[in-house]
């Protein structure tokens, strides 16, 4: 076994920082996976078990090819209705797969060095900017309403340990703050005279978000951000940061081992996410702090032949980000917490008018529910609208997967409707693409809340 490893790290030759990037990645999978932990606690321990391979020798790789096919195996059934950070988890391992099978299969590639910075830039800064673009709209600087409201309050009662309402100013403040972070600041990391501050300003905002239930998201974006910022010629990893991996991961799994047993200590659930990301981020700045300390910006050549892999990644993203403005679904695509609105008749983005941009009017074909409950319907739909497409959906899903009847009584097309059990109405008749059409519920009226 050993000797077949070492003939396949012998024809891979990766390089140093190339592994602490695999280990971090492996770290942002567990993080992930706690979603996961009340469905299968087994494969949770599994991947635990790979991550503990990763700190007893970054050079086992392996170990993160192992979580990746075991990421790709429990979402990839679920895609696209996902989060964002398990949208890039699942991409990532993807495209992992693919490029070891290319390397193993002696075929050429051109992913040098330079190739590889430039990819990890255009996709960071893409994704920032467009997480900031979808909250340009009217609701997200309502201090009423706006998802900053959520974010913080979270955070900050849970540091006081009591609750309160965050005053208009610090809304307004927080707003600006936010779309400051992920629109503009972001293009520093383009350069590599103002890369250093830009991914230490960047992780301080995870850092903070880690505390607000988005540990898991911070975690990725440290994958992302440490793969714009690592010189991936150093043939050697610096011993500090060698060392700081380590903590880092072992918080990692402290952090969802005692997220996962938290119920059973009689701590108040609001509490739950705060605690496991105030673990996370001891081995966060443990990290950071090591890493910034002793590094410095490279600049990399640009080639005009990296446009051929460049352009179709940033195009893919713009695509799927912006489908909402096309009709296309508004959930999962970066417009999480952003306070938008996409239909024709309300849509409240300050720069782009879906009466215009619509090709397609699933959003507009809705059932308004007046009542719907289950035990196991844990989000509440009462009072909402829901396009059509995304209903057939969740009535075959539920059809599918519970047992007990959904009573239901809604309006299509002006017409009211009634039954005791839903999934045995028309409305559990769907199509296998409206899986790929993921809506969230419409507001009725007023401002629109903050919604994932």
């Amino acid at each position: 076994m050993n000797s077949f490893i070492k003939n396949i790290e012998n024809k891979l030759q990766i390089k140093s920082n190339y592994l602490l990037l695999l280990a971090i990645f492996n770290g942002a999978i567990l993080m992930n996976f706690h979603k996961l932990i009340f469905s299968n606690p087994l494969a949770l321990f599994v991947i635990i078990g790979f991550v503990l391979i990763s700190i007893i020798n970054i050079k086992y790789w392996w170990a993160t090819l192992v979580n990746s096919i075991i990421s790709i195996y429990f979402l990839i059934d679920k895609f696209p209705r996902i989060g964002n950070h398990s949208t890039i988890i699942l991409s990532f391992s993807l495209f992992l797969l693919v490029v070891f099978a290319l390397k193993l299969s002696s075929k050429k590639t051109i992913f040098n060095t330079n190739l590889v910075s430039y990819f990890f830039r255009t996709i960071t800064v893409t994704i920032y900017f467009y997480t900031g673009f979808h909250k340009l709209n009217t609701d997200f600087f309502n201090p009423c309403v706006s998802c900053v409201n959520e974010v913080n309050v979270y955070a900050l009662s849970n540091f006081i340990n009591e609750r309160f309402v965050l005053p208009e100013f610090w809304s307004h403040f927080f707003q600006y703050g936010t779309l400051f972070i992920e629109l503009i600041l972001p293009f520093g990391l383009l350069h590599f005279k103002t890369r250093k501050i830009t991914g230490f300003l960047l992780l301080c905002f995870h850092c903070y978000l880690s505390l607000s239930g988005f540990a898991d998201f911070s975690c990725v974006g440290l994958f992302l951000i440490l793969g714009c910022l690592v010189n991936f010629e150093e043939k050697t990893i610096s011993k500090n940061n060698l060392k700081a991996v380590k903590p880092f991961l072992i918080f990692i799994i402290l952090a969802i081992i005692i997220r996962y047993y938290l119920p059973t200590f009689g701590i108040d659930n609001y509490k739950n996410t705060f605690i496991e990301g105030f673990i996370f981020d001891i081995g966060f700045v443990i990290f950071i702090y090591t890493f910034f300390k002793s590094y410095s910006a490279k600049e990399y050549a640009y080639a005009k032949k990296f446009n051929a892999y460049l352009i179709p990644i940033f195009v893919i993203i713009n695509l799927w980000t912006l489908k909402g403005y096309f009709g296309l679904g508004n959930a999962g695509n970066l417009t999480m917490f952003s306070n938008l609105v996409t239909e024709k008749s309300t849509n409240n983005h300050l720069l782009i008018d879906t009466k215009k941009t619509k090709l397609f009017d699933f959003e507009e074909d809705y059932v308004e529910i007046i009542y719907l409950k289950n035990k196991n319907i844990r989000e509440d739909f009462n009072g909402y609208k829901l396009p059509l497409v995304e209903f057939n959906f969740l009535v075959n899903y539920w059809n599918k997967t519970y047992t007990d009847k959904v009573p239901c009584k809604l309006i299509y097309k002006g017409k009211i409707f009634e039954t005791n059990d839903i999934r045995t109405s028309e409305f559990n008749q769907t199509k296998w693409w409206y899986k790929y059409l993921s809506f969230r519920k419409i507001q009725s009226k007023g401002p629109n809340e903050c919604r994932w």
